[in-house]
């Protein structure tokens, strides 16, 4: 790295009791989007006063769904949020859940530059949410998106997203905080015999759906449907609503999905842990901050300062995933889906083009030295692929590609973000409605400085077009019309389950006979019947191929 600047921006990369108390713990509201001052809205817990937002829209942040999770509440359900007297000032974001400086993360993933979490966090008084809504139409009801943040569940906020461009075309927009890295996903025998399911971690999953809970019982009084919540998240957040789609305990609680660059099913997607092995993982990680006694692991980690469980072990950050243990998640996605036991809802799905080159610029360029060569690019498929190494190779010739680097691009785009896309839509269209999607400008504003991996339509780069934001470079005219032909696309799937409207380009719907991908780029959005054999998937996923 060259300067502190580029090391920054380099690094920036990264239960059912409980339920039913958020659910019926107080009355709703008992009127929608009315009152005399439109900036203040009466929720189940208390009333709360906004700002005014773009077009006549309003914005409201750092409103609670949740108790703060501290204390004898760490790792364990969210509970209700106590109620408040008087109006609360809901016109700044609440604190990130906890989580290192961006300077300091161990892993990276894309998010939006200029996010509210440089600083990092230490504060697990977190379980807020921000709602973005339409100027106010009377007493007509809007389509509600609930959006999942991305990072790896290791850092991010919903405060990183300015839904006011969705507002602007009819969404209520809310964006939600949850508990992320050890906080939000250990899983440890200890804390398992504690619970009456005796099992642990998916504390953050816990939290998404006391998230969409609260919008259940108080959107309304925001002007939003609670009828037409469409549920949706990007890296993490996509894995996330995979997730919950597969979960029983969100049953009814959303009525569409979207998935942008993250998968729960599919061969090479992360699939969640089961019990057995995140608890041995958690141990692990125990020891590393000095709880290794069994008698009082529990009573340890709860001792602890947050920054301690946030620092974690080296490369702690690869522990924090799903497992299937707990009731929210009791079986693997892909036995839920084989077995019929989903929330089958339509869904709009996809990835970007070239996902993988944002991290090939990270680690290969930023963090590993250099360029790769042919024969370091060799070497490295050698070690991540053992077992099929020369396949791969003869697959991905690196004199195919512009440079090694590329080459190894593709081959982690193809498995780890295109193919498994596809895979799910291939499988989703065979009990609801799938419009799928590939992101493809080339052109799209980069995150990071990236000499020898051009960035193109990496990773996180088609978040910029759906909510706009001043810490990047701005978007020619026709990357903004592509910005509002999405945003188009996604409020109208929001309203209807279909992104389909008049003037825009047809998507056709998904289904795996045609294969057909909706393919957005600047020029003009059209399906294209050739993304498996662009992206190798026969070779990846032979059996979901024909």
């Amino acid at each position: 790295m060259r300067s502190r600047s580029v090391r920054r921006t380099a690094t920036r990369a990264a239960t059912a009791v409980a339920a039913l108390l958020l659910s019926v713990a107080t009355p709703p509201p008992a009127s929608a989007d009315s009152g005399p001052d439109p900036l203040v809205v009466a929720t189940a817990h208390g009333s709360v006063r906004g700002a005014a937002g773009l077009n006549g829209g309003r914005v409201f942040q750092g409103i609670p769904f949740a108790a703060s999770p501290t204390g004898e509440l760490r790792w364990r359900p969210p509970q209700p949020t106590a109620p408040w007297s008087g109006v609360r000032n809901a016109t700044a974001p609440a604190s990130p859940c906890p989580q290192l400086p961006l300077t300091l993360l161990p892993d990276g993933g894309p998010v939006l530059p200029g996010d509210s979490n440089r600083t990092g966090s230490t504060s697990e008084d977190c379980l807020y949410l921000n709602v973005w809504t339409p100027a106010r139409t009377g007493g007509r009801s809007r389509p509600v998106l609930v959006w999942l943040h991305g990072g790896g569940n290791t850092y991010g906020a919903g405060s990183d997203y300015n839904g006011a461009a969705l507002a602007a075309r009819g969404v209520v927009v809310v964006t939600v905080n949850y508990r992320l890295g050890a906080l939000g996903f250990l899983a440890h025998p200890a804390l398992s015999d504690e619970s009456a399911e005796h099992a642990s971690g998916d504390y953050g999953l816990m939290d998404q759906q006391a998230a969409l809970r609260w919008v259940r019982r108080n959107i309304g009084a925001f002007g939003g449907d609670r009828n037409r919540v469409t549920l949706g998240g990007q890296s993490a957040g996509s894995v996330d609503t995979c997730l919950h789609i597969t979960s029983p305990t969100a049953k009814g609680l959303f009525h569409r999905a979207v998935q942008q660059s993250g998968s729960c099913v599919a061969d090479d997607a992360l699939t969640p842990l089961t019990l057995a092995a995140a608890e041995k993982k958690g141990q692990s990680f125990a020891a590393s901050v000095g709880c290794a006694e069994p008698s009082r692991v529990a009573a340890c980690m709860r001792a602890l300062p947050t920054t301690e469980l946030i620092r974690g072990a080296p490369g702690a950050a690869s522990l924090w995933a799903a497992n299937t243990g707990p009731g929210i998640l009791p079986i693997p996605p892909r036995e839920a889906w084989a077995a019929g036991r989903v929330n089958a809802v339509p869904t709009l799905s996809g990835s970007t083009h070239d996902e993988y080159r944002y991290f090939t610029a990270l680690y290969v360029d930023l963090l590993g030295g250099g360029p790769l060569t042919p024969q370091t690019y060799a070497a490295l498929i050698r070690l991540q692929h053992p077992a099929r190494a020369d396949a791969v190779l003869d697959t991905y010739r690196a004199s195919a590609y512009p440079s090694p680097n590329l080459a190894y691009s593709a081959v982690a785009t193809d498995q780890r973000f295109a193919c498994p896309a596809r895979a799910d839509s291939r499988l989703y269209s065979g009990r609801t409605r799938v419009y799928a999607y590939e992101f493809s400008d080339p052109q799209a504003p980069p995150f990071i400085p990236a000499p020898h991996t051009p960035q193109g339509a990496f990773h996180a780069a088609e978040l910029a077009y759906l909510f706009p934001t001043d810490a990047l470079p701005p978007l020619t005219a026709a990357q903004r019309q592509l910005s509002a032909t999405m945003a188009g696309y996604w409020a109208r799937f929001a309203a209807t389950g279909d992104p389909n409207g008049p003037g825009a380009p047809i998507w056709p719907r998904y289904t795996p006979d045609h294969d057909r991908i909706q393919v957005l780029a600047p020029d003009r959005p059209a399906p294209t019947t050739g993304f498996a054999a662009d992206h190798r998937c026969a070779f990846w996923q032979p059996s979901s191929t024909s």
